[in-house]
């Protein structure tokens, strides 16, 4: 139960299970641990993050944990400790990719551009090879701290050098990339050799960096393959609109959002896209996200 609220974002209701669990006298496992610290990071608890640390410390379940120990970075990473995932990372006996995942997610997610690639760095000197996930958290990192040659660089290593085929979030999130640093034409190439035929998230990623820069013509054409995939996706409408209200396009901006009435009335901040932190959970990202460089949330 614990588990499957935490795996469906019901953090609340998990959390209600865990104390449950203990007024009825039952002992939570290393299992249980793993799953209610992952309820405290989506809830961004870290009071009761901490207590959960210190209780499995006592019981002595961390020391060959790395699920555990994964976790536990996990929990603080997201509630903005970073320093402290930083010191459970370093004081682990052993690591594992995941590990190392999600340490890098944690540094990306507020900001640390340098840290998670200098994270990625040490586990390359550890002798750990990097997986789907830690390419996407790369990317994700350097998204954050403007680097973009670098953010290409690890999408090009991650096929030549490692033998890891990207997927859709990785070309979400680099068309994302180019688009809001104004680089239109390589955000094209990108979708262009893409091997996917539901391509939406690709296209709101796009028509997100067309609404930063005001791009009417380019962002009617994702606009347009949008509407092609989806013409229910409300993220779409809301998203052209503001193009056109932000370009001085009033009349346009009026009819788009009368389209959003008519065939997606109740979902206007929806956007229904995701990505995948460092120990493989998805995360939704909506319209109101694009305007900022902290895409992924």
């Amino acid at each position: 139960m614990i588990s499957g609220y935490a795996q469906q974002g019901k953090a609340h209701e998990a959390l209600g299970c865990f104390e449950k669990l203990q007024n009825e006298g039952l002992f939570p496992n290393s299992v249980t641990f793993a799953c209610i610290l992952k309820a405290c990071a989506i809830v961004r608890d870290v009071n009761k993050g901490k207590k959960i640390h210190d209780e499995i410390v006592n019981r002595g379940l961390l020391e060959k944990d790395v699920v555990l120990g994964t976790a536990l970075v996990d929990m603080y990473a997201k509630c903005g400790m970073v320093l402290k995932a930083q010191q459970v990372h370093d004081e682990f006996p052993f690591r594992d990719t995941g590990f190392r995942n999600a340490l890098i997610a944690g540094y990306a997610q507020h900001g640390y551009g340098e840290e998670a690639l200098m994270c990625f760095e040490c586990m390359q000197d550890e002798g750990l090879s990097p997986d789907a996930i830690t390419f996407l958290c790369l990317m994700n990192a350097c998204s954050h701290s403007g680097l973009l040659d670098r953010a290409e660089n690890y999408f090009h290593d991650m096929r030549d050098k490692y033998g890891i085929m990207p997927n859709l979030e990785h070309y979400t999130c680099l068309v994302s990339i180019f688009g809001f640093g104004g680089n239109f034409g390589k955000a094209i190439s990108v979708i262009k050799m893409m091997p996917f035929s539901d391509c939406r998230p690709v296209w709101l990623a796009l028509l997100g960096g067309c609404r930063k820069w005001r791009y009417v013509k380019l962002g009617r054409l994702a606009f347009d393959q949008l509407m092609h995939l989806d013409n229910t996706c409300s993220a779409a409408y809301v998203l052209m609109a503001n193009i056109f209200a932000a370009s001085g396009m009033q009349e346009d901006a009026e009819r788009v959002e009368a389209m959003r009435m008519k065939y997606a009335p109740c979902k206007k901040s929806q956007g229904n896209s995701s990505w995948v932190d460092g120990i493989g959970n998805f995360h939704s990202f909506s319209p109101e996200n694009y305007e900022s460089k902290n895409m992924y949330v």
